[in-house]
């Protein structure tokens, strides 16, 4: 079963150095998009809505999933997601 530690995040297309972004497609087609840092719902090391490049600086992220954004999820929060849809 996929899981938080299983997401590989890389630098975010429109927020270059400073926000990260992983994306998980499910077998059903869905798919869950995670991101943190600058501007976006998210908390890090340097505050909320702070510039971020390391997913280890993160305590909260912002998900999107079936067109719906949740701001400000944990970790277990992101794996509730994943468990209810696997």
């Amino acid at each position: 079963m996929a899981r938080f530690k299983n997401l590989v995040f890389v630098s975010h297309p429109m927020i270059p150095d400073k926000a990260i972004m992983a994306k998980y497609r499910f077998d059903n087609g869905k798919e869950l998009s995670i991101v943190a840092g600058e501007g976006l719902y998210s908390t890090s090391v340097d505050g909320v809505r702070a510039a971020v490049e390391d997913p280890d600086d993160v305590s909260s992220f912002e998900v999107m999933f079936e067109g719906e954004v949740e701001g400000f999820c944990t970790r277990e929060r992101i794996n509730e997601i994943f468990k209810a849809n696997q």
